[in-house]
C-alpha cells in the first residue's frame, strides 16, 4: 500500500539509514555490483537510479577515485553514496571540491563515517518530530558546510514527497 499522507512517508523515510563504512563490503566490487549496492543502500533516499554511466562520469571527472582493474573498493563506494546524496543540490563541480576539502585532513572513512551518522541522525529526528538544527559559529568550516548540505538534501526529499502527494496521478 502506498504511504499517503506525508506523515506516514516521513515515518518511512525516518527508517532509513545511510550504512556506516564498517557496513560496506570488505572486498573488491566490479560496476554492476557497485551500482547495484549504490541503489540499494539510496533506495528511499533519491528519485532516479545510479547507472554505470553515472559512475563513469564521477570517475571522469575526478570526484571518484579511478577503480584499480576494474573493481571498486570500499572507498568508491562511499564516494557514490555521498555524491548520489549531493547531486540533488550541488553542480558536480562543488561536489567535487568538497570532497577534496573534507578529506584534505581527514581519512576517508572517519569523513564518511560522520557524514552517514549527521544524515542518519537527522533522519531519525525528523521522522520522530524532534528536529533541531545546530548550528555554531564556532565550528569549523567544512563541519558546518555537511550539516547545511545534509539537511539541504534531506529538505528536498521530503518537499518531493510532499509535492508527488498533492500532484495529481
Amino acid at each position: 500500500m502506498k504511504n499517503t499522507t506525508l506523515e506516514s512517508q516521513l515515518q518511512t523515510l525516518g527508517n532509513s539509514r545511510l550504512p556506516l563504512w564498517n557496513e560496506f563490503p570488505d572486498f573488491e566490487l566490479y560496476m554492476d555490483q557497485l551500482v547495484s549496492l549504490g541503489n540499494r543502500y539510496l533506495k528511499n533516499l533519491q528519485e532516479s537510479e545510479i547507472t554505470a554511466s553515472m559512475v563513469n562520469s564521477y570517475v571522469k571527472k575526478g570526484l571518484m577515485h579511478r577503480p584499480d582493474k576494474k573493481k571498486y573498493d570500499t572507498t568508491n563506494v562511499a564516494e557514490l553514496v555521498v555524491i548520489s546524496l549531493l547531486k540533488s543540490i550541488y553542480s558536480l563541480e562543488t561536489i567535487k571540491k568538497c570532497l577534496q576539502a573534507v578529506t584534505k585532513d581527514t581519512q576517508t572513512e572517519q569523513s564518511y563515517n560522520y557524514f552517514a551518522q549527521l544524515f542518519n541522525k537527522t533522519l531519525a529526528e525528523i521522522s520522530n518530530n524532534s528536529f533541531s538544527f545546530d548550528f555554531n559559529y564556532q565550528d569549523d568550516l567544512i563541519t558546518s558546510t555537511e550539516k547545511f548540505a545534509v539537511h539541504a538534501v534531506i529538505y528536498k526529499i521530503i518537499g518531493e514527497k510532499a509535492i508527488n502527494l498533492k500532484a495529481p496521478n
